[in-house]
């Protein structure tokens, strides 16, 4: 008898691991992909070539320089997204994004987003960013702000003229 539901007992586990397996598997077989439009950030169709929303050309816009989708990334309506193509513009110095990110920063409410946008400006390192941080600087709100501000500062005046600056 013991022995009759120590049987049953394994039968009923190893069917509950075949399901909880089978339920594994099919969680990674469905795969969820969201799209937007490169241009206005609506959320389109997979796969689709024209925006239903604004009727830009998705492949004309993917065919843009990298530094163009990033400043255009800027804008993007997930927080993650405007954050990491700030710190990628600031890596590659683009000076090119200079005015979006100060459009950015003067525009957005999400702190965290104007910060990653001033950190980029201090990593393109353009002394004349000096003075319109500074004025930001005095009618900033949040501490996360003011903290990105005050470490840009610091940045841009002890950084060292290039080249092209001391001739």
């Amino acid at each position: 008898m013991v022995h009759e539901h120590c049987s049953q007992a394994r039968r009923r586990l190893s069917a509950q691991s075949r399901t909880r397996y089978d339920l594994q598997v099919f969680a990674v077989e469905v795969e969820v992909v969201i799209t937007f439009c490169q241009a206005c950030w609506a959320e389109i169709p997979n796969q689709s070539i024209i925006c239903p929303n604004c009727g830009a050309d998705q492949s004309q816009i993917s065919a843009e320089p990298f530094v163009k989708k990033l400043i255009r990334a800027l804008h993007h309506p997930e927080p993650e997204t405007p954050i990491r193509a700030a710190y990628v513009l600031g890596q590659l110095k683009a000076v090119e994004a200079v005015p979006a990110l100060l459009v950015v920063v003067a525009e957005q409410s999400d702190q965290f987003i104007v910060a990653a946008c001033i950190d980029a400006l201090a990593e393109i390192g353009d002394p004349s960013l000096a003075s319109p941080l500074e004025q930001l600087l005095r009618s900033a709100s949040g501490l996360i702000v003011e903290d990105a501000l005050e470490k840009a500062l610091v940045k841009l005046r002890t950084q060292k003229p290039t080249i092209e600056e001391s001739s």
